[in-house]
């Protein structure tokens, strides 16, 4: 490692193991803690950045190798996004570097065509809809096969070793399942949405063997995850897994020796259907259920939902083995899903995001907005989850600290801020 890479490094790694080992953070693993297991409505709650704020608040990278680079990126999101979000979100005490496994395509024909969102990035994609007719274009589909670059991820692991060394214990792992791929989106990215409906209708045999293979090829390379030992725990805090949702939890046994592989089982999942978002609950019931069942079935406990309302699908959805969280979007219902979610079943809430993001920002209309949720929500735990918040700006700091004042205000949690420098 290039010195200057090594020492830049060490200084972000210093500061990352600083707020990990903070006394705030402690009261975030307590909040999530108890919230996660039902035991206190805590509320907790963080703000996730999918615009453009860390980007614009981020220095430049200044490490020149590839990998210490990739290590820079990922501890400056971690540093920044303490430094400049007073919510609850969790750095947690160990650094996990992910296997590399290059997978091929389950179609090799597939393409995506990305739209530039005009600044630097992009925003929305359309695909080629390979497949045209389900019997006659089946055999486009391939069951796809993953490679795991043991050199590779070694290389990474050794950059993160000497970057925390005596400071973070570092590990090689999976948090994610390839069990939690989606098989509603592959099948509206081969097919097309419309397509994919009408073929419901008319050719409904043909629809659950495009299903049954997209589940299976998913069940096989979860398999082949937790045989080749590549996973790891995932209910410490590492976030980009369950539609931003902490998992954090003591819920999960640990392995028996301490050097078992860890297995899916014993681990938080996760399952979506968000391009299902156009079907009625009896359809949902016949296309899905059977192959999210199966799915379920390989977690301990589970998340379900990203961008989907899911407030006419909770008798089906409490079918799902070990299900714990639903995504709340602002296309939910919640007066219709109180009348018909269990109480033991967590609200992941997702305000609508231009209350944060928009033009104008109207923190009475925010209040109002999250209070609705907390009232109708009254008899639930909920946690809430800012997501697609494009375009928040680094100009919006203002507003995203009194968002984070303003939910420890209202649920009357202000533990876990970084504000007061002790966490309670």
């Amino acid at each position: 490692m290039d010195r200057q890479d090594r020492a830049r490094l060490r200084c972000l790694a210093q500061r990352y193991a600083e707020y990990a080992h903070g006394r705030p953070m402690a009261a975030r693993r307590e909040k999530w803690r108890l919230h996660n297991r039902l035991e206190e409505r805590t509320f907790p709650f963080h703000i996730e950045d999918n615009g453009t704020y860390l980007r614009d608040l981020m220095p430049p990278l200044a490490c020149t190798e590839p990998a210490c680079r990739e290590l820079e990126a990922r501890l400056l999101h971690a540093v920044v996004s303490y430094e400049r979000i007073d919510d609850d979100r969790i750095i947690p005490a160990r650094f996990v570097v992910d296997w590399s496994t290059p997978v091929d395509s389950f179609c090799p024909e597939l393409r995506f065509r990305h739209v530039d969102d005009g600044y630097g990035g992009s925003f929305g994609y359309e695909s080629n809809r390979p497949v045209r007719d389900l019997e006659a274009d089946f055999h486009k589909l391939r069951r796809r096969t993953a490679t795991l670059d043991r050199a590779g991820t070694e290389r990474r692991v050794e950059v993160a070793e000497e970057a925390f060394a005596g400071l973070l214990p570092v590990v090689v792992g999976r948090v994610g399942s390839y069990y939690s791929d989606g098989i509603m989106n592959k099948a509206v990215h081969a097919l097309g949405m419309e397509e994919l409906y009408l073929a419901m209708a008319t050719r409904p045999e043909a629809v659950h063997r495009l299903f049954a293979f997209l589940a299976a090829d998913n069940v096989a390379l979860g398999q082949w995850e937790e045989e080749q030992g590549l996973l790891t725990r995932n209910n410490d805090g590492n976030q980009g897994y369950c539609s931003g949702s902490s998992q954090f939890t003591d819920e999960m046994p640990m392995p028996q020796p301490d050097d078992a592989p860890v297995r899916s089982r014993d681990r938080y999942g996760y399952l979506e259907t968000q391009e299902a978002v156009g079907l009625s609950p009896a359809m949902f019931d016949e296309f899905l259920m059977p192959y999210l069942s199966g799915l379920a079935a390989r977690f301990r406990l589970m998340k379900f939902g990203c961008c989907e309302p899911v407030h006419h699908l909770m008798p089906l959805l409490c079918r799902l083995h070990g299900l714990r969280k639903v995504s709340v979007t602002p296309w939910c219902d919640l007066r219709r899903l109180a009348a018909q979610c269990p109480p033991d079943i967590i609200w992941s809430r997702k305000p609508v995001p231009l209350k944060l993001c928009g033009d104008r920002f109207d923190p009475a209309e925010l209040r109002a907005h999250l209070q609705e949720t907390l009232e109708i929500g009254a008899g639930y735990f909920v946690e809430f989850v800012f997501r697609d918040t494009n375009r928040l700006t680094g100009a919006m700091q203002d507003r995203v600290a009194a968002a984070c004042a303003m939910v420890r205000a209202l649920t009357g949690h202000p533990e876990g801020s970084r504000e007061n420098g002790t966490g309670v």
